[in-house]
This record gives structure tokens, sequence and C-alpha cells, in this order.
């Protein structure tokens, strides 16, 4: 893989992954309702799921994907399902949770499952992956390096994006100190959650 094609590649997938969407949005909400750490891990989910996606991709399982794309429903579904919960929750918060309390109660992996379970929950990912790949990447000469390489983009460009969207909206979260904010903010990002949760479930 010649460096041209490794930078254009890493532009490509920079711009998919800055490209706003329900893994933005979920990653956004949840900085701005449980601060940058739950956010980040979200993120990180993401970017796990992506990589499970290009990697299928690189495989050549495209076609396996789509004759098990009930998993893909089923997962898809599933983070709906969750996004949702978490906005009716919000609506019901109390006003004064603090943030000590927040993070405290949270469960990391919940977090990382949100994330990953919005990007595998996409299997048209995996045909965005698969039919970018040949118009910058020579398939036919692609080593397991460059495999790898693949892969670590993916990765590196997931977090690294999801992590910008996170500090934004953990910086933000210190804003809503006030109950009567803190009450703004819950039900704000609790409809953003709905209704994201409700996008991701009807694509």
């Amino acid at each position: 893989m010649t460096l041209t094609a490794f930078l254009a590649y890493c532009a490509a997938i920079t711009l998919a992954a800055a490209t706003p969407g329900p893994a933005m949005f979920a990653v956004i909400t949840s900085g701005v309702s449980r601060g940058f750490v739950r956010a980040f891990m979200a993120g990180i989910g993401v970017a796990a799921g992506d990589a499970v996606l290009v990697t299928l991709a690189l495989l050549g399982l495209v076609a396996l994907a789509q004759t098990f794309e009930w998993v893909f429903h089923l997962l898809k579904y599933a983070g709906a399902a969750y996004l949702v919960f978490l906005g009716v929750r919000m609506w019901r918060a109390a006003a004064t949770q603090s943030a000590e309390s927040r993070t405290s109660q949270a469960k990391l992996s919940r977090s990382f499952f949100l994330g990953a379970s919005i990007a595998l929950g996409n299997p048209k990912a995996i045909l965005f992956h698969a039919s970018i790949m040949p118009l910058i990447l020579n398939l036919d000469t692609l080593t397991f390096a460059d495999g790898l390489a693949v892969v670590a983009v993916v990765i590196s460009v997931n977090i690294l994006t999801m992590g910008l969207y996170a500090a934004l909206a953990g910086r933000a979260s210190s804003w809503f100190k006030t109950p009567g904010r803190m009450r703004l903010m819950n039900r704000f990002a609790g409809s953003a959650m709905i209704g994201t949760g409700a996008l991701i479930a009807a694509r």
C-alpha cells in the first residue's frame, strides 16, 4: 500500500466518521448528560464496532454478513431500545443529581455496549467499507500488514473523532449545575436519546 493510498483512505474514513449520524448524537448526548468518561467509552464502542465491520469487508465476508443480516438487526434494535430507555430515564431523573454521583454509579461497560451496538447495527457500513476500499486501495496487492494498518486507521479515527465530540459535550455539561439547568439538560438530552433511538430503529 502506497503512502498516497494510505493518506487518501485516512481522509475518507475521517470524513465518514465526522459526518453527523446516530453515533455522533449518542456520544454528544452521553457527554452532555453523563460527562466525558461515559461519552468517551461510547466512542470507543463505536470504534470497536466499526473495526469489526471493516475487518469483515477486508476478509470479503460482505455476502456472509448479508446472509446473517438478522444479527445486525438484532444489535441495532438492542442499541435503539437502550437509547430510548436512557432517554426516558433522563426525563424522570432528579434535577439535583450531582456529576460525582453520575460518575460513581455509571457502568462504563454499558456505554461501550451502546457505542458498539450502534456501529454494528448498521450493516450498510460494511458495504461502505467494501465499496470505498477498491477505489483507494489495491486489494490485489494488499498484505496482512496493510490490513492491520487499515483496521488501525478505522479505530484511531473513530476514537479521535468521537473523543473530540465527547470532550466538547463534557465541557458543555459543566454549565448545567443549577437545578433548573439540570432539568433542562435532562429533558433535552433525554429527548435527543429517544429521537436517536427511534432513528436507528427506523433506518
